[in-house]
């Protein structure tokens, strides 16, 4: 919603207004819509927004001493800091151990002009279905910088060999320009770095935002619902990722059925990303256990992650009734409250299934996929939606009657499954095309056969 990047079509509402404020904007509009219900996470969002309504004030010193010197190409200013309390996203701090933090933070060290870096993978977190006595796997990382082309221009200078023989050719122009095509992220795969073999995503901060917000793609934003490792955090990236998992939960309570385990709750939650993505339902290409091998061994770290948030959210108890914390303290009572009580994720848990309650679910989905629902229910019950300040004589549903309704379809799982199927096969698959580009094709032979080596191993465990 903050650039129209170029090969991928997204209209932008923002597209006349300045750049620099486009992201600030589309904060405070989802900050400010929050309900009441959702009173601790809201107000964050809420005060982050008020903070950044004033750019002056929410730039740093060192920012506003940045101002005084020359950006790339293409943008003339930084957008103003986003400035959060400090305890604000404490959840998305996924622990690991010193000597594995210190080896991330030792590589992407080695890249210039990162702004926000995670890994992830089985590379960083254990996930079942791996042999412990294999070589080390090779670990992933996302990287989001404010100038995708200028990055590239450094990254050529300093590790050439990361690129295709075509890409270094045809320099960082052209290599940012491929980038921006389908889910807006170029993937070098099969890199050592001081003796590690790495796979890196380079991705803009804007179209990473945007996808976290509003859903544009779910390629990373699908990522991060799942545990990963912040390396180099940055506040707007924070604070939108926030709102990225709340959105997740919302989704997969309006997926469940009224009564779920734990472990199935994370399993939606994991699974989110995998929808249409191609790579699913070709033999080889991805593990079929993949989901359970990721949530198994990772109950805690899905607990950490999005309790707080669930309890904010609101709607979802224990379905024996009040759970005993008498004895408890800190995290461990607030998630038994929950329900989260049992290590291996078993607890039975039991969620609201008001209208009123999963309305207000649906209405609150991220941008793309409320549009998509929107379009489907509207040419099922041949009307349109009548939001607040329409004029008086406007034809239609006025919007909570709309979502009221929506929430009693039979088929409402099954068209939220589709909907989100819709929004991630398209990229998903161009990002599968478009790695003979970004990895070349000796790479690219040899990254398929690594994957088809673990799915065969896979498929023969279970057999």
């Amino acid at each position: 919603m903050f650039l129209k990047p170029v090969g991928r079509g997204t209209w932008s509402p923002f597209a006349q207004q300045p750049a620099v404020y486009r992201f600030v904007r589309l904060l405070q509009q989802d900050a400010t819509s929050a309900p009441r219900t959702e009173t601790s996470n809201s107000s964050l969002e809420a005060s982050a927004a008020a903070r950044v309504n004033d750019p002056s004030k929410s730039a740093s010193p060192i920012q506003r001493q940045r101002s005084q010197f020359s950006y790339p190409p293409g943008r003339k200013a930084e957008i103003p800091a986003v400035h959060l309390p400090s305890r604000f996203g404490r959840n998305q701090e996924v622990p690991v151990t010193d000597e594995k933090r210190k080896l991330l933070e030792k590589i992407v060290s080695r890249f210039r002009n990162v702004r926000w870096a995670v890994a992830y993978g089985s590379g960083v977190f254990e996930q079942d279905g791996y042999d412990q006595n294999a070589p080390k796997p090779m670990i992933d990382f996302i990287f989001a910088t404010s100038y995708p082309s200028h990055f590239h221009a450094v990254n050529l200078q300093h590790n050439p060999s990361h690129y295709p023989a075509f890409a270094r050719w045809l320099g960082s122009d052209y290599i940012s320009k491929v980038q921006e095509w389908g889910a807006g992220i170029w993937y070098a795969t099969m890199v050592d770095v001081d003796g590690q073999l790495i796979k890196y995503g380079v991705i803009s901060t804007d179209a990473l935002c945007e996808d976290m917000m509003d859903w544009s793609t779910l390629y990373v934003a699908g990522r991060m619902h799942k545990p990963v490792r912040i390396i180099r955090p940055d506040a707007r990236v924070l604070l939108a990722n926030q709102i990225n998992l709340v959105s997740a939960l919302r989704v997969v309570l309006l997926m469940l059925p009224e009564e779920f385990t734990e472990v199935e709750l994370w399993e939606q939650v994991a699974g989110i990303s995998y929808a249409g993505d191609p790579r699913m339902s070709i033999p080889g290409a991805e593990n079929p256990q993949k989901v359970q091998n990721i949530v198994r061994p990772q109950v805690d770290r899905f607990r950490g992650l999005y309790f707080k948030l669930l309890r904010e959210i609101g709607g979802v108890s224990p379905a024996s009734g009040p759970a005993d914390i008498s004895g408890l303290s800190g995290d461990e009572a607030a998630w038994t409250a929950l329900g989260l009580g049992k290590s291996n994720g078993s607890g039975l848990l039991k969620q609201n299934v008001d209208a009123d309650f999963r309305a207000q679910l649906l209405k609150r989905l991220p941008r793309n996929l409320k549009k998509g629902l929107e379009r489907v229910f509207a040419e099922r019950f041949e009307t349109k939606v009548v939001r607040p300040g329409a004029p008086p004589d406007a034809e239609g549903l006025e919007e909570k009657e709309f979502w009221r309704r929506a929430v009693a379809e039979p088929d409402l799982r099954k068209i939220l499954d589709q909907e989100i199927q819709r929004i991630i096969k398209g990229p998903a698959t161009s990002q599968s095309f478009k790695g003979l580009l970004t990895a070349g094709l000796r790479k690219s032979i040899l990254y398929a056969a690594a994957k088809i080596g673990k799915w065969w191993k896979s498929k023969s465990k279970k057999a």
